[in-house]
């Protein structure tokens, strides 16, 4: 058996997002954490040592590492404007997990959203060069960091890709079980060319949803960014997001005996609480 964690949508320069306890920026000015981003750094915190304990094997870091210059809003909900500093911040935050593990471990990168992290992904690139990313092929560009990963873990394949279409509906799994569907319809089509993956993980949408078919599983992970704006602007209430990350333990018998070969742990934390406005 073998061990895994997975975190996405990081979000790192935006006022929501994770952000170190101190952080200088590139003119040599000091950043100090807002109210929401100190409570995500201790949410971080007590992960990364969850994670720790874990002793995963691999780690996934599955797109949207930085917040990018939110274009459509003009950078108002932007803490660090230059990309360098998100950038640097984030390889930060992903070494401030990386130092506490005591073990090996191979570190796996995903690309994001071109919106946030630019269209060639060469953001999320230089984070992964410099936070001991494995390199591997698949496709599209990249040496560290690529569209699609395809990882055999003791025979199960696991895909990790960031996107996923989200839903206008009610129910927030109808994107998770189409996605599945395509992929075991795919799988069953030898000119696509694509491996028959047993496992699927998706990111984008910040909440954490798990479906399972009989032929494969799949999962959304969760997020490290508050709820902005944008979110607020549809509903006060629909685009709440979840926090933390995901762990797995992957079974290559359970396999052979036709059983699910991965068990899904969810590591949530709630959102912190908002302030009521009293008229005395």
């Amino acid at each position: 058996m073998k061990r895994g964690a997975v975190v996405a949508d990081l979000h790192c320069g935006s006022s929501f997002g994770l952000m170190p306890p101190t952080f200088t920026t590139y003119d040599g000015g000091t950043l100090v954490q807002n109210p929401g981003q100190e409570y995500m750094w201790r949410c971080w915190d007590d992960f990364t040592w969850r994670v720790s304990q874990f002793k995963p094997d691999f780690i996934i870091y599955n797109g949207d590492l930085i917040e990018g210059p939110q274009t459509k809003s003009k950078g108002y909900e932007v803490s660090l404007a230059s990309e360098g500093d998100q950038v640097k911040a984030a390889i930060e935050i992903i070494q401030y997990m990386q130092k506490r593990l005591t073990h090996p471990c191979k570190h796996y990168f995903v690309r994001g959203t071109p919106y946030h992290v630019g269209a060639w992904g060469g953001v999320e690139e230089e984070i992964a060069k410099q936070c001991n990313g494995t390199p591997y092929l698949s496709v599209g560009t990249g040496k560290y960091c690529r569209e699609v990963l395809w990882l055999t873990v003791e025979g199960v394949i696991i895909e990790a890709a960031h996107h996923i279409s989200g839903t206008t509906g009610f129910y927030r799994l109808t994107g998770v079980d189409r996605e599945a569907q395509w992929s075991a319809m795919s799988a069953k089509d030898a000119t696509k060319g694509v491996p028959k993956s047993d496992v699927l993980i998706r990111s984008h949408v910040h909440f954490y949803g798990l479906g399972e078919h009989a032929s494969k599983q799949i999962f959304t992970t969760p997020c490290w960014k508050l709820q902005d704006s944008y979110a607020r602007k549809h509903s006060v209430h629909r685009f709440h997001p979840d926090i933390g990350g995901v762990m797995l333990e992957i079974d290559g018998e359970a396999k052979k005996r036709g059983n699910a070969p991965c068990r899904v742990i969810k590591e949530l934390y709630s959102l912190p609480p908002v302030k009521l406005t009293s008229l005395e």
